[in-house]
């Protein structure tokens, strides 16, 4: 859908571009034709080799299963190994040819062989099931099959296996220290692949385990505090938005850095990418705690709760948040699309705290909606459809409580709309004037490098 609008506006821009002479009418026609052949096309046959690999794993493990009591243990093991390095052995020859998607389907292919090796050896030898234990095993595996050989597949299936071992790896609150600091171990390796080779599946599931892990500590570190629901619930509300506000202003603070450097490396770099990646995840939770912490109020019982902004993960998150907002806003002392930015991460960020410290629903609601009303502006000016998209979800979530809880009658239901429109369209004047106020200075500013 935002592939649609992109090419939709680009078509716009680019005749617009023409018109004003910045753009000649053959690089717009290249441009277009460019973006034309860009229709997913070019992936069907990965795609398609990609399920042709998974049938053929199921395939052959179907095949051991009904045949295993007549296969004798060696042959097993044998099989299962000869599987694993033939597939690693075809890997390695395409990609020294050159042949990186058939590389990258035949790593994948010994990865699912691995995955299923390691239940038939259990099988074999009667070992007594352990399924944490097995998905830290499948991660290892996956996982050195994904640096090794470069294989998106293979970080996919380890970041799968890590979730599996975060979430069942032991009791909530009795974890010891090691596997906590083997759970950020594989974290960081998982998350520096799609830096290395970059794949958008790779950074959504990097992602996905980053907050997994996240939670996990989370309600390991809560469940020996041995407190009431509502400082949990505030814990894990604090907790999340600092890490939400923390991953949105990462990636700003890290274009500031080189804007202000000698330094500009390609919008195609897997950082910059995976960073962008972070940054619409922390929109979106910030955008969904928002809305959560309007319909779940109550839950916090009666503030103040100090308690929960203490503990070792909310410090650290929010604490991060907003030492990464006071360096955003000292950089971006001249781009006024940042401090934008860091003034909606900010104002998010203190709605979503709010609740800890006043249990007052007016001052709530009002900090609420001016942070989605913020956020919807923000990504407005940063043209990014996916953060309006957020900002005006949360709005309507926010408004449509806002009417269940305060207004009874249409009669009330008439003024609030009311109100609601003039103060919006108010403000849709004051951006206007200020805009064509800033046009000339622009305008003189870029006649005078000119």
């Amino acid at each position: 859908m935002f592939d649609l609008i992109y090419k939709k506006r680009l078509r716009d821009d680019v005749e617009t571009w023409v018109e004003k002479g910045w753009l000649t009418s053959d690089g717009a026609a290249n441009i277009l034709a460019s973006t034309a052949a860009e229709d997913g096309r070019s992936k069907v046959p990965m795609v398609l080799g990609g399920i042709g690999v998974l049938c053929i794993a199921l395939a052959l493990a179907a095949l051991i299963a009904a045949n295993w009591g007549a296969i004798p243990r060696n042959v097993k093991l044998i099989g299962i190994i000869a599987c694993v390095l033939g597939s690693h052995g075809l890997a390695a020859w395409s990609a020294a040819s050159g042949r990186k998607g058939l590389a990258d389907l035949a790593t994948a292919f010994a990865t699912l062989v691995f995955v299923g090796a390691l239940a038939l050896v259990g099988q074999i030898f009667h070992l007594p099931t352990n399924w944490p234990g097995g998905a830290f095993l499948v991660c290892l595996g996956a996982l050195a099959a994904a640096w090794i050989a470069g294989s998106r597949t293979s970080l996919i299936v380890a970041a799968v296996a890590a979730i599996s071992w975060q979430i069942g790896r032991s009791d909530i609150g009795a974890a010891p220290l090691l596997e906590s600091l083997i759970g950020l171990v594989l974290l960081l390796a998982i998350l520096a692949h799609p830096v290395v080779h970059p794949n958008r599946l790779c950074r959504w599931a990097a992602t996905s385990l980053l907050l997994i892990t996240f939670g996990r500590w989370l309600a390991d570190t809560g469940e020996t505090l041995q407190a009431g629901d509502s400082i949990l619930f505030a814990r894990a509300v604090a907790g999340f938005a600092g890490l939400a506000a923390s991953l949105v202003q990462l990636g700003q603070i890290g274009e500031l850095l080189v804007k202000w450097s000698d330094y500009y490396p390609q919008r195609s770099h897997g950082r910059w990418l995976l960073a962008s990646c972070l940054q619409d995840v922390g929109v979106a939770l910030l955008c969904g705690l928002l809305v959560f912490v309007l319909l779940f109020h109550s839950e916090f019982g009666h503030a103040p709760l100090w308690s929960p902004l203490t503990t070792a993960p909310v410090v650290l998150t929010v604490g991060l948040a907003i030492a990464m907002n006071a360096a955003g806003f000292l950089l971006s002392f001249k781009t006024g699309k940042s401090r934008v930015l860091f003034a909606a991460v900010l104002l998010a960020l203190l709605a979503a705290l709010i609740p800890v410290i006043s249990p007052n629903i007016v001052l709530v609601a009002a900090l609420n909606l001016s942070a989605l009303v913020a956020i919807s502006l923000m990504g407005t000016l940063h043209n990014n459809s996916f953060w309006t998209l957020c900002g005006y979800a949360g709005l309507t979530a926010a408004v449509l409580w806002l009417l269940d809880v305060t207004v009874g009658s249409l009669l009330g239901q008439s003024v609030f709309f009311l109100i609601a429109g003039v103060v919006l369209l108010g403000l849709a004047f004051a951006v206007t004037r200020m805009l064509r106020r800033r046009a000339p200075q622009q305008a003189t500013a870029q006649e005078a490098r000119s």
